[in-house]
């Protein structure tokens, strides 16, 4: 009497499904499964982080001492701002004699006029030195070239400094670019792709494309045609900062696996668009699980990425449709006569299901064609004869 309340409720379970077929249940189907080998995502995880577009070093002119350094590190400057300064003693002392020798060639000019020309001469040349004095002058303050953030001090102020030590570091935050992975069937140079910042949605700009570095080797074993492109996302208020992590939309999130190209069913997407998804036994019911089809791996399967699991029985294909949610459940009874295969390819299949109560009593159920396999009388009362639970060890255990 307990195996009669199972198979009562898988009926009941396969008599709901069937209204969805012509208000008739199929007497009979055969269902062909088989295991899902899955790759995680995390495996073709890659690290790309966000640089600043241009970044440049600001370096001492000379040697000296580091007399202010006007920024904090992190402050976000203006361009010619100015950033530090090193000692200017020495350069302005020479600056104020390249000046005082121009106003002696100047008044040496007017007083004497028998050798206008060669003292005209002069004054060019002492004007020259004085240019050239105020532009070492000039050069000890150092300035940003323009408008950023400063990312390094890497000096203190007061320290004595060699020329071509770098004072302060500066990058323009105003556009950050980075390395990401892309499908090369979809994305095309100047174009537009979506990427997560820290897995906020933004919009970069491609810039280039390039062949996959070393460090992204691992995206080979996809079956979509990967390449690199460097890509700029617009930070004109600021919200972004270099260094953080950046995932292009490209690169699955979901478990991977390769399936043959006939279990693949295409449906409607949204707004009209076309879509995959294959159907699986998961904990005993037929369930439709979206893909996306990632490429093709040989003439007869398809690589796709979808939310499937590893206790997940691939269906593939199946004499009768199945909705969502029908109950199928592989067990050795006599009767029965929904057939299916089991999930291991190194067992055999066993019939899977059960004739609405209250059916048998009024026709006998049918037999698939060329099955040897036939139903036991049932009792006048109209509930079929309970049958004997199979031997421990026996028979084939549900999904």
């Amino acid at each position: 009497m307990v195996l009669w309340g199972v198979l009562r409720a898988l009926g009941l379970c396969l008599l709901g499904a069937g209204l969805g077929w012509a208000q008739s249940l199929p007497t009979a189907a055969t269902i062909e499964s088989i295991p899902l080998e899955l790759t995680m995502p995390e495996r073709y995880r890659v690290t790309a982080v966000l640089e600043p577009v241009r970044k440049v070093g600001l370096v001492a002119p000379a040697d000296g001492i580091v007399r202010g350094l006007e920024v904090p590190l992190g402050t976000v400057v203006r361009a010619n701002a100015e950033v530090a300064q090193l000692d200017r003693a020495e350069a302005l002392a020479r600056f104020k004699m390249a000046q005082a020798e121009v106003k002696e060639k100047q008044s040496l000019s007017k007083s004497n006029q028998n050798y206008k020309d060669v003292y005209a001469a002069q004054l060019e040349a002492a004007q020259a030195k004085a240019e050239l004095a105020q532009l070492e002058l000039d050069r000890l303050t150092l300035r940003a070239p323009f408008a950023g953030r400063i990312i390094a001090l890497p000096v203190n102020s007061g320290q004595y400094v060699l020329k071509g030590t770098v004072i302060a570091e500066l990058a323009d935050i105003t556009s950050l670019k980075s390395l990401v992975p892309v499908d090369r069937r979809t994305v095309s140079d100047r174009a537009d792709l979506k990427v997560f910042v820290e897995e906020k949605e933004q919009t970069a700009k491609v810039q280039s494309i390039l062949p996959l570095p070393e460090s992204y080797a691992s995206l080979r074993e996809l079956a979509a045609p990967f390449a690199s492109a460097w890509v700029v996302v617009a930070n004109a208020k600021g919200e972004l900062a270099a260094g953080l992590r950046v995932r292009s939309a490209n690169l699955p999130i979901t478990p991977i696996a390769t399936v043959p190209k006939e279990s693949l069913k295409a449906v409607e997407g949204p707004a009209g668009s076309s879509a995959s998804m294959v159907q699986v036994l998961r904990n005993e019911y037929v369930t439709n699980v979206p893909v996306e089809v990632l490429g093709k791996i040989g003439p007869e399967r398809l690589q796709v990425s979808g939310a499937l699991r590893s206790t997940d029985a691939l269906i593939v294909s199946s004499s009768v449709p199945l909705l969502p949610g029908t109950l199928v459940r592989f067990a050795q009874a006599p009767g029965q006569v929904v057939e299916g295969t089991t999930p291991n390819p190194a067992r055999q299949g066993v019939g899977a299901g059960i004739t609405p109560p209250g059916a048998a009593a009024r026709e006998p159920a049918a037999v698939p064609s060329g099955s040897s396999r036939s139903r036991p009388a049932t009792p006048a009362s109209g509930r079929p004869t309970p049958a004997a639970a199979p031997a421990p060890g026996q028979g084939s255990q549900p999904f």
